[in-house]
């Protein structure tokens, strides 16, 4: 009525209310400025990059023995691919989530396994973006080699890792799998908590 504001829901054409929730805003806001920042060109130059990082590492990994790629033969994905140590894990017994903790001794972040349920055996996802040098693409890739390497000649070694970290090992995961124990929300928090 123009002298106050208050809520119209008497709109037939209308679709309903929409739900407020679009996310978490801290990651809204930043992906907006970095948006507006880049620019359409940055953006472009971002994507190519991307993708060149990415048909680069791949041909440093698959060259790594026991690394495999389960995608169809000359099928490529873009900027991310998910690779298997399917075939180190059966050599040896040394699975992805062991060669993920050895990496912290290079000083290298965990890398990104999987979604569950995993549809490639002991799967990873390397993330090869468009801010990462060339050096940095063949470190991660030696990185993983040696630890490969590791994993045949000495697989205890690689199986007790991180050797040179503060951080350990998770030795029990039953709390990640066990919905009961854990809350993505503090809300949900007190809910359990209040049972």
């Amino acid at each position: 009525d123009g002298s106050k504001y208050y809520l119209d829901y008497d709109r037939p054409e209308s679709i309903g209310k929409v739900r407020s929730f679009l996310g978490n805003l801290e990651c809204v806001i930043r992906a907006y400025a970095w948006i507006r920042s880049m620019g359409a060109e940055g953006i472009k130059t971002a994507a190519q990059i991307s993708v060149l990082n990415n048909n680069y590492m791949d041909q440093l990994l698959l060259n790594i023995k026991g690394v495999t790629r389960p995608y169809a033969e000359g099928k490529r994905r873009l900027e991310q691919a998910r690779y298997s140590l399917g075939q180190v894990k059966e050599d040896t017994g040394v699975g992805t989530a062991e060669i993920r903790n050895r990496f912290s001794d290079f000083g290298i972040q965990g890398y990104w396994m999987s979604h569950h349920p995993w549809i490639v055996p002991e799967p990873f996802t390397p993330e090869p973006c468009e801010t990462y040098s060339k050096e940095d693409l063949d470190y991660w890739a030696a990185a993983l080699a040696q630890c490969v390497k590791e994993a045949y000649e000495d697989p205890e070694f690689v199986m007790n890792a991180p050797h040179a970290m503060a951080n350990t090992k998770i030795l029990d995961d039953s709390l990640v799998e066990d919905p009961e124990r854990w809350a993505c929300t503090y809300r949900a928090y007190k809910k359990k908590k209040s049972k």
